[in-house]
Parts: C-alpha cells; sequence; structure tokens
C-alpha cells in the first residue's frame, strides 16, 4: 500500500517536473486527454440551452414572431395599395386638367349600400360638402351619376339607380329631357318636346340647367325613341360604366365661368378649400392659379330635375287675315249747283 502512494506522488512528481520545464510532448498528451471532455461539456451545456430556447420559451417567440410577421403584412398591403393608387391618379389627372379645378372634388367610393345591388354607393365625403343638394358625379370625361347627402352620408346614385336625374339635351338640336337611371343601366330620357327632331345616334350631353353638371358633359347616345300622347321618350346607352369605378369626380359648384385670356398650360391644380357655397372664396394665390385673365360668373336659371312637369306643346295661333273693306253700293250724289245756277254766268 506504500508503495503505490510512493508510486503516485513519484509519477505527480515527474509530470508536473515535466510541465514546469515547458516539455511540449507532456503538454500535448495532456491537451489531448482534456480536450474530448471540453468539447463534451460545451456540446452539452449548448444542446441544454438549445432544448430551453425551443421548448421552454416557444411560446413567446412564437407570439413575438407572428407580431412581427402581421406588422411587415399591413406594411405590405398599404405599400401595395399606395401604389395602385399613384398608378390609378397617373391615368386620372390628364382628364382633371381639362376641368375647372376649383369646382370639382376627387373622392373615392366606399362600398355599396345593399348586396346584389349596384346602383347606389357610400362615398368618402369631403369636409367641405355640407350642403343637402345634388352634386353631379363623373367619370373620367362623362356621367356616372349623381350624389346627394343625407343625415350626414354622402350617397351615389349612379346610372343603375332611379334616384339619379339631371337635365340633358339631345343631338344638334339641342332638344331638352331629363335623364333618369334605370336598372339595366341604361338613361331613359322623358319628356322631350314631341316636335322636337331628334334620331337614333344623337349624342346626349348635359344642359347645366338644373346646377348638377356643368353644360355639354357627355352622357351617351341615343339607342331607342318612342313617341307618347305628348312627348317623346327616348332610351340612351351611356358612355361610363358604372360597374368599373375607381376615382371620381364630384362636381360641387356648376356655375358657369367666363374666361378672357384663359391658358390652360398656366393653370395648377388646387385643392377646393371653400367652407360653404353660394359665393367665391379665393384669395389673391388662388385667383392666380386659377386663371391668367379676368373672370364673370353668370347666373343659370335654377331648374329641379326631380320634378316630372309635363311640357305643353306650343299653341301656334294662325295669323287671322284682315277683312278686306266691303264696297259700297250707294250712287254718289250729284254736286249741287250754287244759288243762283245759271244767271252767274
Amino acid at each position: 500500500m506504500k508503495t503505490r502512494v510512493v508510486f503516485f506522488f513519484i509519477v505527480l512528481f515527474l509530470v508536473v517536473l515535466f510541465a514546469s520545464k515547458e516539455n511540449s510532448y507532456v503538454k500535448d498528451k495532456i491537451l489531448l486527454l482534456i480536450t474530448p471532455i471540453k468539447e463534451f461539456y460545451t456540446q452539452s451545456v449548448g444542446n441544454i440551452l438549445k432544448f430551453k430556447e425551443q421548448y421552454l420559451h416557444q411560446k413567446t417567440n412564437i407570439e413575438r414572431l407572428s407580431d412581427e410577421n402581421k406588422q411587415l403584412k399591413a406594411y405590405l398591403i398599404e405599400q401595395t395599395n399606395y401604389l395602385i393608387q399613384i398608378d390609378k391618379l397617373f391615368d386620372i389627372i390628364p382628364s382633371l386638367e381639362r376641368l375647372p379645378h376649383k369646382s370639382i372634388t376627387l373622392v373615392q367610393p366606399i362600398g355599396y349600400t345593399k348586396l346584389n345591388s349596384y346602383s347606389t354607393i357610400l362615398i368618402n365625403r369631403p369636409k367641405a360638402i355640407t350642403q343637402d343638394r345634388i352634386y353631379g358625379l363623373m367619370q373620367n370625361s362623362s356621367v356616372v351619376g349623381t350624389a346627394q347627402m343625407s343625415n350626414g352620408i354622402l350617397y351615389g346614385h349612379l346610372l343603375a339607380s332611379t334616384n339619379c336625374r339631371f337635365s340633358v339635351h339631345i343631338g344638334k338640336s339641342k332638344a331638352p329631357g331629363v335623364a333618369i337611371g334605370q336598372k339595366e343601366g341604361v338613361l331613359k330620357i322623358e319628356y322631350i318636346p314631341k316636335w322636337s327632331k331628334i334620331q337614333e345616334g344623337d349624342v346626349v350631353k348635359t344642359s347645366g340647367a338644373d346646377k348638377i353638371f356643368f353644360a355639354n358633359v357627355p352622357v351617351g347616345k341615343v339607342k331607342n325613341i318612342k313617341i307618347k300622347s305628348s312627348y317623346k321618350t327616348a332610351i340612351v346607352e351611356p358612355f361610363a360604366n358604372y360597374l368599373d369605378i375607381d376615382y371620381l369626380f364630384l362636381i360641387h359648384d356648376s356655375t358657369p365661368t367666363l374666361m378672357s385670356s384663359y391658358d390652360s398650360h398656366s393653370t395648377k391644380l388646387c385643392p377646393y378649400t371653400a367652407t360653404y357655397f353660394g359665393t367665391s372664396i379665393k384669395s389673391d394665390s388662388d385667383k392666380n392659379l386659377t386663371t391668367s385673365g379676368g373672370m364673370v360668373q353668370t347666373t343659370v336659371p335654377e331648374v329641379n330635375a326631380t320634378e316630372q312637369e309635363i311640357p305643353t306643346e306650343e299653341n301656334i295661333k294662325p295669323n287671322k287675315e284682315k277683312p278686306k273693306p266691303k264696297k259700297s253700293n250707294t250712287v254718289p250724289s250729284k254736286p249741287k249747283l250754287p244759288q243762283g245756277g245759271m244767271d252767274m254766268f
């Protein structure tokens, strides 16, 4: 027993002696024995931490990654929608430049009021729109419907709605009439004077007399004509596609304006900032941006397109010939001789 203890201490002494003398051979042997132990320890600690991360903190990591994924998806949707809107605006702005910028507002449909009904839509209401009256809706450069605010909500009555009504002129003769929307997506023009000369293929445009649209805005072409007892009716195929609507033009002031020295290249797009209608509220800078010349407002007699009045035909009275003077049958009396008879001579 004592010999074994003595032998152990001798070996330990020799190991320490060789290690202190920087014997590389002994060091390498010792490191060769210790390195696998260190590697096993390091791998074991890493596996334990990995197991803890995967199973003990799995719920926290899933929630964190899920929130990040939702944020990235929302950001992607916003950016995609933003790019789509920019693309649509680039298609719309050229037609916007041909319209009076101070009289229209760019609006966007929110949705339909009823399922399986494409006649009435909800529109985002601009802050300046406060009056409960009828406004015109245009798609690019043609009529697509009318809008009316009710209880603070702006409704859009498209061409398929019977609530869409406005005054029009038909053909070169500018025969007056009232356009009414139909469920089939066509327009029916009522109360056309019976003596007016219209035919199929005539272009229908707005008259502007009802202060809903500007004058001469394209509506459609006459497809069919019917004659009733006291007036004519016409079926019109519209130019606008009311089933494919993105951005719309809301006409909030259709008062005609006479321009002098108007230059379309100097006109810039200006947002509508007025808070009420009836008068023109413009600063000096707005006037410089809008026109380069003088401007005179003109008034138009107001016509309510919703009132269905049957026009009466003009009664052309024949011109009565004046009676010719009658010839008198009386024989003219002989001239009387002066007193004295022949004695005067």
